[in-house]
């Protein structure tokens, strides 16, 4: 592993493993001798972090040398006075030689303040951090549990230490192997509190976007800021997203239950909601009080219910509404979701195409239908809405035959575009271009650059309309189903025929892809729902029969569930390892659209009934 030279002036200062001194400065490579710099852990406007090697242990072993930065640094620049910047690392240093003592916290091994700067050597802590993990996979109720339980006697250790970390996220949290406890890293930007009044002054505006309290970002940091954010850590965890984007700027309230699927507990999620106030009287007042509460929540959350016995109807989570929009006397004709998973939009009978925020049902815009013979909008019914992978535009296809490409950056300018042949049918979105993927009534399926004015190849083998469109996980596999019993798949960006199933014996009316094996579900209009493995395309697997026409199908992002629409109101699901089937979903009249979030963990379905549901799964 090469070495790294610590003299911040230094213009290439990677160099051999071994080496003792640099190559390009002639600075000694190793810190009081026996610190060789393995690898930049991070980097800030205070300083360095970097893995090391202590070879005055026998044998080395891996620790962290924290570089206090230069002022006169050409790299980075402090924005502190010398004198400032000493009085900081003492400060820091003095602290984590008492915080270091706590075994979840690491330990501060040698203090160098000399020539070549200032540097904090620490324990190294081997494991990924939380947000490595998170980034992985978002976490499960217990595993947040796990958080809260291992963290809070930490920062109650802290914060009688009379120190704020001010920086507590998913990034400053390590995560050894089991079955050693989660450690809190990084007081870099910690403030020790000696006197009770300093609370009331304001310091510092310090912190990282998003997890910080509100009155942390105003510099008036108390212990119940550290609370806040560890609560925002656990929202974080447990969906997978940021908390800009958990938190509602029009409601003034956070949001993120509607992100977490299967839901937490009521218990945890109380505990959460207090932890995350933004009113300081409102929210928790030390880490103990977290603790007792989270210890009563786990004992009153109710257990799991047994599972069914083998060969039972229903088995699996059951999917509860969360919540309903309701039209009125309009009818959704579909629905998409955006790819970022936080808004849907749909066309509507009355000819205008709603959106509407995901996370609360909340109507965001609606484009409308011109007013006289001129100015854009359908004219019938609109029947088809496909989002731009960059989220920046909505395509809506209505009766009317016109095409149009709406702006979602300011809801003003839109354009429309001309489609030739019969009326479209169904919309897809491809990534090769990208490619708007236009279904029409004549058979034919247009490919469409984003961008260009007319499509640049039109697929022309089916004999009947186009009544579905799905694309493998890449996109590199289009497959098209038609009234003409035939299900055909398609290279893309090439366009080229790559084979037709002609075993289904009814007209398509749905399909589906896995978004990994390739695996095909189709669904038709004598209420069959069918599997089709890449190794036999000819011969289906059935997975039901219904008394009642399919009217749509979708499969959960993550590959996990399958979902069909009936035109009797119902939508089946089935956990799509075993096909196990799950109790259905009800709508008055038929299923006209559904559609899965990007995350997996929502599924909203139209109905002719005029709503439009919101479900998500139970533990």
């Amino acid at each position: 592993m090469a070495t790294l030279c610590i003299n911040l002036r230094c213009p290439h200062p990677v160099n051999p493993d071994g080496a003792v001194i640099c190559r390009a400065c002639g600075q000694p490579l190793l810190l009081q001798n026996r610190y060789r710099c393995l690898e930049l852990l991070g980097q800030g406007g205070f300083g360095r972090t970097y893995r090391a090697s202590d070879e005055g242990n026998n044998p080395p072993r891996d620790c962290v040398v924290k570089q206090t930065v230069a002022a006169t640094s050409p790299v980075l620049q402090s924005p502190l006075n010398p004198a400032e910047r000493r009085r900081r690392f003492h400060q820091e240093a003095e602290q984590l030689a008492i915080l270091g003592q706590h075994p979840q916290i690491p330990q501060l091994l040698e203090v160098v303040d000399n020539q070549r700067g200032q540097f904090l050597v620490q324990q190294y802590v081997s494991g990924p951090t939380l947000a490595q993990v998170v980034q992985a996979h978002p976490l499960e109720e217990v595993e947040v549990r796990r958080v809260l339980e291992e963290l809070l006697p930490v920062l109650q250790f802290v914060h009688n230490q009379g120190v704020i970390h001010r920086d507590i996220k998913p990034a400053n949290i390590i995560v050894p192997a089991t079955p050693h406890p989660l450690v809190l890293v990084d007081f870099g930007a910690s403030k020790a509190i000696r006197d009770p009044a300093q609370l009331a002054q304001t310091g510092t505006v310090i912190g990282s976007a998003g997890y910080g309290a509100p009155e942390q970002a105003l510099g008036k940091a108390v212990f119940a800021s550290d609370l806040f954010s560890l609560g925002v850590t656990c929202l974080h965890g447990l969906t997978g997203l940021h908390p800009f984007d958990l938190y509602s700027v029009s409601e003034d309230a956070w949001v993120w239950q509607a992100f977490v699927t299967p839901p937490v507990s009521p218990g945890l999620a109380q505990v959460l909601d207090r932890l995350v106030s933004r009113r300081l009287p409102e929210r928790y007042s030390c880490a103990q009080e977290v603790l007792t509460d989270l210890r009563w929540s786990a004992v009153a959350s109710p257990h799991r219910p047994p599972q069914a016995a083998a060969g039972a109807q229903a088995k699996g989570p059951p999917w509860p509404q969360r919540f309903v929009i309701n039209l009125g006397r309009v009818v959704a004709n579909g629905v998409a979701v955006s790819p970022n998973g936080r808004a849907i939009a749909a066309p509507c009978s009355d000819g205008t195409v709603g959106l509407w925020d995901c996370t609360n049902g909340e109507l965001v815009h609606r484009f409308s239908k011109p007013w006289g013979p001129f100015g854009m909008g359908h004219r019938g019914q609109a029947i088809a809405v496909c989002f731009s992978l960059d989220g920046y535009s909505l395509f809506s296809a209505g009766q009317d035959n016109q095409l149009i490409q709406w702006s979602l950056e300011d809801y003003s300018h839109s354009r429309r575009l001309q489609v030739p042949g019969w009326s479209m049918t169904v919309l897809a979105m491809a990534p090769h271009g990208p490619t708007l993927l236009v279904g029409t009534g004549d058979g034919q399926i247009h490919l469409w650059p984003i961008g260009q004015g007319a499509p640049i190849r039109t697929l022309v083998h089916h004999q009947d309309r186009v009544t579905a469109l799905a694309l493998d996980g890449p996109g590199h596999v289009l497959a098209s189903g038609s009234a003409d019993q035939t299900i055909r798949l398609w290279h893309l960006p090439s366009g080229r025929l790559s084979h037709t199933l002609t075993a289904p014996k009814a007209a398509l009316t749905a399909l589906a892809c896995h978004p990994e094996d390739a695996r095909l579900i189709s669904g038709d209009q004598a209420g069959r729902v069918q599997m089709w493995n890449p190794g036999q395309p000819e011969a289906a697997q059935l997975i039901a029969r219904f008394t009642s026409p399919v009217t749509t199908l979708t499969l959960s992002p993550d590959g996990r569930w399958l979902a069909a629409g009936l035109e009797d109101g119902k939508v089946r699901l089935w956990a799509l390892s075993g096909l196990v089937p799950l109790p259905p979903l009800s709508h008055a009249w038929a299923i006209s659209g559904l559609a899965f979030t990007p995350d997996s963990r929502l599924l909203i379905t139209t109905g002719a009934d005029g709503t439009i549901r919101f479900w998500a799964p139970q533990p």
